[in-house]
């Protein structure tokens, strides 16, 4: 009786490990599958989160509001743009902008606090995201845990302290259960780190763009003093007389026209001295660019995504009873950096104060290119500029340095001029 329950027990363990071997899992107690702390659930929604989400989309909806006003002052900007020169419609004009710029100032406000409470809900939701990975984490090596000290048993001892065969085979399946779990566990691990990551990202870009709006917000102050004091300014300077002001206007054309002939004879004086330049010259690999018949591709000196706000010979320009616009006028925030449209020499860098300011390069082929109303002045005479290379920057704000009278708003003022003639800039622009 005793040799065949031995034998009985013998082909018991025998078969287990043939099944065990089978199943190719890693041996554990059904009792400490149930023992093992559940997964952690992903939290992906915060009370406090909720909260400034639903502060955020107020904010947004004032700033609906405000843009729907700022495009009203907007309209009557451009009309005012259109109209021919004259004091009254200058000075209606200026009130428009003054409007406008009070309005800009509210709605960055309304950006500033919406970025704010953007970076707050993003650093709350990275807080989230790092205590569901730490309980992650801590769930996974609960699992890891279990099975290592189940391996450690000999297998044969866990067979005899089991009543019955169908113990063991539960087990079997439970340890295949727990191995899915360490894969479950494994995925969501990975995928909490990678919104981790994510929000972190959101994080670090809602700062950079809370720092752009503050010097947004500095950068439209300034320009918002200098258009209340530039009103002042037009009173002052005429008494309130449409007289007068037609006087102002005619100095500002003369200006104009002395700076078109300052143009003209420094090209002609810029053309000579390349032609002239010593092949031993150490800059002769410079001068050499300008004397071949390199084709000339400009490229745009600010971004063109604001539009044109005046074209070539535009016959909308307010100034065309005084001369023809020789330009584009490209829109940019007061203080955009100016990028050299080709490579070229540096033949003017007229610093007028608070008048008018431009920049001169002279490229090949005959090509040259005036850079107007510039509020900074980054390089300097007899130099060479590579393509795309900042040489100032942008301003136009009316009683800003640099943007002389005739000018209605920031902008750059951007010819092209072929054998010292205004031509079209948009021939030589992609």
């Amino acid at each position: 009786m005793v040799t065949q329950n031995l034998r009985q027990k013998f082909l018991t363990i025998s078969l287990a490990l043939v099944l065990s071997v089978v199943w190719s899992f890693p041996n554990t107690l059904q009792a400490q599958v149930d023992a093992t702390p559940a997964a952690p659930s992903l939290t992906t929604t915060d009370p406090t989160v909720d909260e400034l989400n639903k502060a955020l989309q107020a904010k947004q909806e004032q700033q609906k509001l405000l843009q729907e006003r700022l495009q009203r002052y907007q309209d009557v900007i451009a009309e005012k743009q259109k109209v021919s020169a004259s004091l009254k419609n200058e000075l209606e004009l200026l009130d428009a902008q003054v409007s406008k710029a009070e309005l800009d100032l509210q709605s960055l406000d309304f950006n500033i606090e919406a970025k704010r409470l953007e970076i707050e809900a993003a650093q709350l939701a990275v807080d989230q995201k790092q205590e569901d990975i730490d309980a992650q984490q801590s769930y996974l090596a609960e699992l890891v845990r279990t099975i290592n000290r189940y391996d450690q048993q000999d297998p044969l001892e866990l067979l005899v302290v089991h009543s019955s065969f169908s113990e063991v085979v539960n087990d079997i399946r439970a340890t295949a259960t727990m191995q899915d779990n360490v894969s479950e566990a494994l995925t969501d691990l990975q995928t909490a780190k990678a919104n981790l990551e994510r929000e972190k990202a959101d994080r670090e870009r809602n700062k950079r763009e809370l720092e752009g709006l503050q010097l947004e917000v500095a950068t439209t102050v300034q320009s918002l003093d200098a258009q209340k004091t530039y009103k002042a300014q037009i009173l002052t300077d005429t008494s309130s007389s449409e007289q007068q002001y037609s006087q102002l206007l005619e100095q500002s054309k003369q200006e104009q026209l002395a700076a078109d002939s300052d143009i003209r004879s420094l090209e002609e004086k810029v053309k000579s001295k390349l032609q002239g330049a010593p092949s031993t010259s150490s800059t002769n690999s410079d001068f050499s660019t300008f004397t071949g018949n390199r084709n000339v591709q400009l490229a745009w000196p600010v971004s063109p995504t604001k539009g044109i706000s005046a074209y070539f010979h535009d016959p909308t320009y307010p100034y065309r009873r005084y001369f023809e616009h020789p330009a584009i006028d490209l829109p940019a925030a007061q203080g955009t950096a100016i990028a050299a449209a080709d490579d070229g020499y540096v033949a003017r860098t007229m610093n007028g104060g608070m008048g008018y300011s431009y920049v001169l390069l002279v490229h090949s082929n005959s090509i040259s290119t005036v850079y107007g109303h510039v509020s900074q002045i980054n390089i300097a005479e007899d130099t060479f500029v590579k393509k795309g290379q900042i040489i100032g920057l942008s301003g136009g704000m009316p009683g800003t340095p640099g943007a002389g009278r005739l000018t209605t708003g920031s902008h750059l003022h951007f010819e092209v001029r072929l054998n010292g003639i205004p031509v079209n800039p948009l021939d030589y622009l992609p």
